[in-house]
């Protein structure tokens, strides 16, 4: 049979695969030389830009540290940087002065150091005044130091030789010395610091408001029958013997009693309730 395309394979170029090669290298070396042909020029406004941002950055930091440390240092030099005002407030039976020479704070202390041992300067103040039970410094106006307090409750006084000194509810004694008793607090005589005193000082804080005014002093006055005998003296000029263990049930009979007579004794609480009048008191 007659072949009728003898030469279809034979028509094909073999050197068609290479030219369209060249082509394609050509068109990329066309590419390569426009971008390389194109201005440094053209690039430079936007690195000029980065640059003058990283510039302004770098002057701004600068700025910024050296404004900051003389800001410091001008407010170190200044007025401003030390100790204006020291005041308390709070306080009522302690001097506001023992407060502030406690506190040992003066114009010459600057505000930060001040401020950064407000711990250490409140603990020498507790050390010094132990009445104070809470402390705090504040700060107003820059410079001005307020220290707030709030005290221990005072429960009486303990006399020392004519000299007085305050009995906290925490029991403590004050190592204030006063001249006289301040307020209407009842004095501790003949107890011992310690166990005994705070025996006493909670026995005071159990006993109604009304009776608590009217007793002036609170004396140990133990027996040889009796160790928890008690001798209370009232303002209104009658004396109470009793029993520290009882005194706070049969202290209810003390208004009735007095009621009952104009003449000034001794109220006789300890085993029975009885008046004895001071005329015949043995």
């Amino acid at each position: 049979m007659k072949n009728d395309h003898p030469d279809k394979i034979a028509k094909l170029d073999p050197n068609a695969s290479i030219r369209n090669w060249e082509k394609f290298r050509d068109k990329s070396q066309q590419k390569q030389a426009k971008q390389l042909s194109k201005p440094v020029s053209a690039e430079l406004p936007t690195y000029k830009r980065q640059q003058r941002w990283q510039l302004t950055w770098h002057l701004s930091l600068v700025i910024l540290v050296f404004g900051t440390l003389f800001g410091l240092l001008c407010y170190h030099i200044s007025p401003l940087a030390r100790v204006g005002d020291v005041s308390v407030t709070g306080e009522k039976l302690t001097a506001a002065q023992d407060v502030i020479d406690a506190s040992q704070l003066s114009s010459t202390d600057y505000v930060t150091r001040v401020w950064l041992t407000k711990d250490r300067i409140t603990g020498r103040i507790k050390k010094k005044l132990p009445a104070l039970k809470t402390i705090s410094l504040n700060f107003s106006q820059w410079q001005d130091v307020t220290i707030k307090v709030q005290e221990y409750q005072t429960v009486g006084f303990v006399v020392n030789q004519s000299k007085y000194q305050r009995v906290l509810s925490n029991g403590v004694v004050d190592d204030g010395v006063l001249k006289k008793p301040i307020g209407n607090f009842p004095i501790y005589s003949g107890f011992k610091q310690g166990t005994a005193l705070n025996r006493i000082i909670k026995l005071y804080a159990k006993m109604p408001v009304q009776i608590q005014n009217a007793i002036s002093e609170v004396k140990s006055d133990p027996s040889k029958t009796n160790p928890y005998r008690i001798h209370l003296f009232m303002n209104d000029g009658n004396e109470v013997v009793a029993d520290s263990r009882t005194v706070i049930d049969r202290l209810k009979y003390y208004g009735g009693i007095v009621a009952q007579t104009t003449k000034k004794g001794v109220v006789d609480l300890e085993v029975g309730a009885y008046f004895v009048p001071f005329n015949h008191k043995n």
